[in-house]
């Protein structure tokens, strides 16, 4: 069985992955360093807010006294619940995958261009995530709560995944800080060359 911090790396990667939390962040940039350091500060609160408050919440659950009758009817019915959204997505044709829709890329477009409010409100919006972010911290939350180690581990835990899983924000973000607008043409050149040498 996998050690829970390895669970916890594994769920943080697969969440930092996200080219939307990155390109948001690309696209907040020219609006300058205040604008960066708030949405990067909010989204990096706000997944940190997300999995503190699910471990708390799996702590308070695992401490109850435990009644078996309606814990395995709960968890049938999840399970029912879980196969037959599978059976509901599998049989859909999948369209064509593009990079980005288009409703993305507006958003995009729109982030640069907000009061510093609104911004906020974005990176708060894109840390706590979509489906796929809320999921993994989930997970991850799960596997933190059910480890056995002590509360301090756990904090640790919790601030490692928050950490791994906000990479793609907080790094470009601490990049700009430091070089400035020369850090823009950077990671959009560095976007150039990844796009082409995607395969059409």
């Amino acid at each position: 069985m996998l050690h829970p911090t390895l669970h916890v790396l594994l769920y943080a990667l697969l969440s930092g992955l996200s080219p939307v939390a990155f390109a948001a962040t690309i696209a907040v940039m020219p609006a300058g360093r205040v604008k960066v350091l708030g949405f990067g500060g909010a989204f990096v609160i706000a997944q940190l807010l997300t999995c503190a408050i699910l471990v708390v919440i799996g702590v308070a659950v695992t401490t109850r006294k435990s009644h078996p009758v309606l814990d395995a009817s709960l968890e049938i019915v999840l399970a029912l619940g879980l196969v037959a959204l599978a059976i509901r997505v599998r049989r859909k044709p999948r369209a064509p995958r593009e990079s980005l829709s288009p409703r993305t890329e507006a958003m995009l477009d729109r982030l640069g261009h907000l009061r510093f409010l609104t911004t906020l409100l974005g990176g708060v919006l894109l840390g706590v995530g979509g489906p796929k972010r809320l999921v993994l911290t989930a997970l991850a939350a799960s596997a933190i709560t059910t480890s056995g180690l002590h509360d301090t581990a756990k904090a640790v835990l919790v601030v490692l995944f928050v950490l791994l899983a906000t990479m793609l924000v907080w790094a470009p973000v601490v990049v700009f800080v430091v070089l400035g607008e020369r850090s823009i043409a950077l990671m959009k050149r560095a976007q150039e060359e990844v796009a082409a040498r995607q395969p059409t």
